[in-house]
């Protein structure tokens, strides 16, 4: 019995590195994949965050500029300025995407309003241009003086 304890033991150990090297071979991939960072991803993902603002009528046009030296920056190869350039843009656009929702609901205050106005603007006529018309001439001829004339007949 005494000789079956430590090749018990034994096992469990060997099977408990054994699991500890696959759970690591495992997230090893992960984790190396999650620090190597690719700036072309990086600056797509700021790209279509810039243009979901700009479809909403937000002005994008600090962004598009950072954005613009960022991509040059990264076609020289120069990484560490474009990932400074990437930043700011993200800040710009984090500082962008907290204001949207006031501006395009002013934006869409105005485009229903202006409808509005436009639409009752007929039916104002309508009512208004008579009476108004009817004030002019009264106020126009209210001086004037009937004289009653002798016809023969």
């Amino acid at each position: 019995m005494s000789r079956f304890l430590p090749s018990l033991a034994e096992a469990l150990l060997a099977t408990g590195l054994v699991l500890a090297a696959l759970s690591a071979v495992s997230v090893l991939p992960r984790v190396a994949h999650a620090e190597v960072l690719d700036p072309y991803s990086k600056f797509y993902e700021l790209y279509v965050r810039t243009v979901k603002l700009a479809s909403q009528g937000i002005d994008v046009g600090e962004v598009v500029g950072y954005l613009s030296k960022s991509l040059e920056l990264l076609e020289a190869g120069r990484y560490g300025e474009a990932f400074e350039e990437m930043a700011r843009a993200e800040d710009v656009v984090a500082r962008l995407e907290l204001s949207a929702g006031g501006v395009v609901m002013r934006g869409m205050l105005v485009k229903y309003g202006a409808t509005a106005v436009l639409a009752l603007l007929p039916v104002a006529i309508y009512l208004l241009l008579p009476r108004v018309y009817v004030y002019a001439w009264y106020r126009a001829r209210r001086r004037w003086v009937v004289v009653r004339e002798h016809t023969r007949r």
